[in-house]
């Protein structure tokens, strides 16, 4: 029964994003916002609204006031139909040239149930994750900011019985991001290291790296600002892999954007296109991102919405 049920936690970890690599905690690479989502998750050199606490801190220093946003999704529906993911996020300007920030994530993988070595039911559990995240941003100069995050996360695989596969740590971001990039002011840059810190064991007693990231980005405003064009390079350092997004807005008038963007992820052989829009009604603004990918990509279908407000 226990090997059973150690397996099943496998199974669960496996379904989060289907990569092949070598990194646990795998939720925390889950990418928030139907905005960044719409754009191929490319952020790392756009990072100028609120999504800046998990795409780069450092763009905290972008924000001229508070703002919040809550995204909620159904993850994987083409895999299972009882996984949500949430995200809650809130920034702020914070005395001069300095802001603060966080979110938190919660990634409910639904109802499991617990069999013997003989198929017989032994009862229901439940398996979930989440992450409190600080967020802080710091100007360097008047065309740079740097930020940092500090993050605790919690894993509930399965309890049952003598097995414990349940685990919680912390994990560390540091970001960097540069206006007027090469003496031109429609190119920014932005940089991040993320998820540094100690790795991760359950109950089998082996332990399982960070998915740590080093990742750089470029953004760029075309036609008079009217196109924002985006790209990321995410290199994982335990599967020695590169992630690519890509990522362009449209402002078909000033308060109403159409998007579009690609991701590719060689770990888990993942290739997926985004679409999506947006609309800015003043202090309250909706996102909407749709996912096209393979017939057999369980990401495909997957549709998030973004409630945002500023103060």
């Amino acid at each position: 029964m226990r090997t059973k049920h150690l397996i099943l936690s496998i199974i669960l970890m496996s379904q989060l994003a289907l990569a092949q690599g070598q990194a646990g905690s795998l939720f925390l690479t889950i990418n928030p916002g139907a905005r960044a989502n719409a754009m191929g998750e490319a952020q790392i050199g756009v990072a100028n609204d609120v999504y800046a606490t998990y795409y780069n801190p450092a763009g905290l220093m972008n924000l001229s006031s508070r703002e919040f946003s809550f995204m909620h999704t159904s993850y994987l529906p083409n895999l299972v139909d009882d996984m949500s993911y949430d995200f809650l996020t809130f920034a702020m300007p914070f005395q001069e040239g300095k802001a603060l920030g966080g979110h938190f994530t919660y990634l409910n993988l639904g109802d499991q149930v617990s069999t013997d070595i003989n198929g017989n039911e032994l009862g229901s559990f439940s398996s979930y994750m989440y992450a409190l995240n600080l967020s802080y941003a710091q100007k360097i100069d008047e065309t740079s900011s740097f930020g940092v995050n500090g993050k605790y996360f919690y894993q509930e695989l399965a309890v049952i019985n003598s097995l414990d596969a349940s685990a919680g740590s912390f994990a560390v971001d540091i970001g960097y991001f540069k206006h007027n990039a090469m003496d031109n002011p429609n190119l920014k840059l932005g940089a991040v290291l993320t998820n540094l810190g100690p790795g991760v064991s359950f109950d089998d007693g082996e332990e399982d790296p960070l998915p740590t990231r080093l990742g750089l980005g470029i953004s760029y405003l075309a036609l008079e600002g009217l196109i924002n064009v985006a790209a990321d390079l995410n290199y994982e350092l335990n599967d020695q892999t590169i992630v690519t997004n890509f990522g362009a807005e449209y402002f078909l008038v000033e308060n109403f954007s159409l998007r579009a963007g690609f991701m590719s992820d060689p770990s888990g052989d993942l290739n997926y296109t985004t679409v999506g829009l947006g609309a800015d009604l003043g202090t309250i603004g909706f996102d909407v991102s749709y996912v096209m990918g393979g017939d057999l990509d369980p990401h495909s279908d997957m549709v998030r919405f973004s409630l945002s407000g500023s103060l």
